[in-house]
């Protein structure tokens, strides 16, 4: 299924329905809080969407919709970004910082930027199978998602 999800996330024409909401580029945080302003986190049972127009039409849902419509609008926001998928029960976002050279941790659920420890130091979670969604592909980044062990000397 996410692989359908993240192909889909590519089509043009969604994502030029989708920046037409905003001015200029945004950062991260900025579309954090705008996804926040038009999509309220619902823990309830609720219809599930996988596309961004239609979550924001609807307005809630869980990590899933948060991670599809934040992956879609940071690819509107000229970002290169995918969804991150664990196989027990979470999804989120990682995006391409290029000064970096690397991918950062987005939780959009959670509103939390670059913090992927955050799931086994504060969640208490196993993490097991974790896996990165790019256009169709995927790719295990489970070891991206472990808590480094800090070491002591004697």
């Amino acid at each position: 299924m996410y692989r359908r999800i993240s192909e889909s996330l590519t089509d043009p024409s969604m994502l030029a329905q989708l920046g037409e909401f905003f001015d200029e580029k945004q950062s991260l945080p900025e579309l954090l809080d705008w996804i926040h302003s038009k999509v309220k986190f619902n823990k309830a049972t609720t219809a599930r969407h996988n596309d961004p127009l239609k979550i924001v039409e609807y307005g809630q849902g869980k990590c899933r919709e948060f991670s599809v419509l934040f992956n879609a609008i940071c690819l509107a926001n000229g970002y290169r970004a995918r969804l991150i998928l664990d196989l027990s029960d979470h999804t989120w976002v990682e995006v391409w910082d290029a000064k970096l050279g690397r991918w950062i941790h987005v939780d959009p659920s959670e509103k939390r930027i670059d913090d992927p420890e955050m799931y086994e130091r504060d969640w208490k979670k196993n993490l097991k199978e974790v896996y990165a969604f790019e256009k169709g592909r995927r790719r295990d980044v489970t070891d991206n998602y472990k808590r480094r062990k800090q070491t002591t000397e004697s």
